[in-house]
């Protein structure tokens, strides 16, 4: 059975757990639907579609490792899950429950840069420094992809290493650590606690702004276009409108689950009374994943497309929708088969 629960308490403190059937019923068609829609995405970035135009970097490393991020923490999850039916040590659990947290950490953090970079490429730069940003926004975004996650490896390491140190009881006289070692690694790991959130309070801030400046720009420049008697319904307007209603709605995604992230970390750092149990915090973070999932579903064409294919492909596979032909067509003459008709069956998706 599960022993999470008793792995996490570290104190006399309440705890708000899911029983172990609910984790299995909630968290386990969850994990299936989002590492099966997030490889079926992984294979539509490798293999894209022809008739469709392929994408530019940083677009493409973009949703690479938002994706591979999705992939990785539900499998990690599903590890988790199993070696929880095995172990009940300290040691085999914290570390798969940290690389969990650093591809959520990441997921979320990516999400946020895919939303600026479209608000940088939709958006008529008009201050000096995003008119730089939107120049340089290729080697910008690999930066930044690159400062975050240095820094959310870093920290999950801290976090790891702290957490080991506490939980084995390991004293000044009974280890090569001196009491300055063991007090400077949690000095750091509470700098690296506040930090991270900062960070994600920054990232929700960027993606507050930028999803809805967006918003108001296309709300804006359809209105106009409107006025002046204009089609403005052309593949790319409807293009930026749906980036920028799923910009939206990943934004709501991203609110609600970072201000749970927020009470969920510091109950469980400062709180005496109660705090929630790993399975109960993996169980929001799951949902917060099928959000991003279907909402990457309904933005980015190239996995709509390649759907659509795959659909038209099973379709056909199965014989839905084909003319049959007769069995008596062997035997029609040449005249007969000039006057005949072809019927042409289209399958709509």
């Amino acid at each position: 059975t599960i022993k999470s629960t008793q792995i996490l308490q570290a104190m006399e403190r309440q705890y708000i757990d899911l029983g172990e059937q609910a984790i299995i019923l909630i968290d386990g068609p969850l994990i299936f639907f989002n590492l099966t829609a997030n490889i079926f995405y992984a294979c539509c970035l490798i293999f894209p579609p022809c008739n469709t135009q392929r994408l530019k970097q940083p677009l493409k490393m973009l949703l690479g490792l938002l994706v591979s991020c999705s992939i990785m923490y539900s499998v990690s999850l599903a590890l988790l899950l199993c070696v929880l039916e095995e172990e009940t040590s300290f040691e085999m659990f914290i570390v798969p429950l940290v690389i969990v947290r650093f591809y959520v950490t990441n997921s979320m953090t990516c999400s946020v840069w895919l939303n600026f970079y479209y608000y940088i490429q939709i958006v008529p730069a008009q201050r000096a420094l995003l008119i730089w940003v939107k120049t340089n926004i290729k080697s910008v975004t690999y930066v930044i992809l690159l400062f975050n996650g240095t820094f959310i490896l870093f920290c999950s390491a801290v976090f790891t290493a702290d957490e080991l140190f506490q939980r084995s009881g390991l004293t000044n006289t009974s280890n090569t650590l001196t009491g300055n070692q063991i007090d400077g690694l949690y000095f750091t790991s509470r700098i690296c606690f506040f930090s991270i959130n900062v960070y994600i309070f920054l990232c929700l801030c960027i993606l507050t702004v930028s999803s809805f400046s967006t918003a108001h720009y296309l709300h804006r420049h359809i209105k106009r276009v409107a006025q002046r008697g204009s089609f403005f319904s052309t593949p790319r307007i409807q293009s930026q409108q749906r980036v920028t209603v799923t910009g939206i709605s990943q934004g709501v995604l991203y609110f609600l689950y970072a201000s749970f992230y927020f009470f969920d970390s510091f109950t469980y750092m400062f709180s005496m009374d109660f705090y929630f149990s790993a399975w109960f915090t993996f169980t929001f973070t799951s949902l917060y994943t099928l959000g991003t999932t279907v909402n990457l579903a309904i933005g980015q064409v190239i996995f709509r497309q390649r759907a659509a294919d795959a659909w038209k492909a099973l379709k056909a596979l199965c014989g839905i929708g084909m003319v049959t032909p007769s069995p008596d067509a062997s035997q029609l003459t040449s005249g007969e088969i000039a006057n005949t008709v072809p019927v042409d069956v289209q399958m709509s998706v």
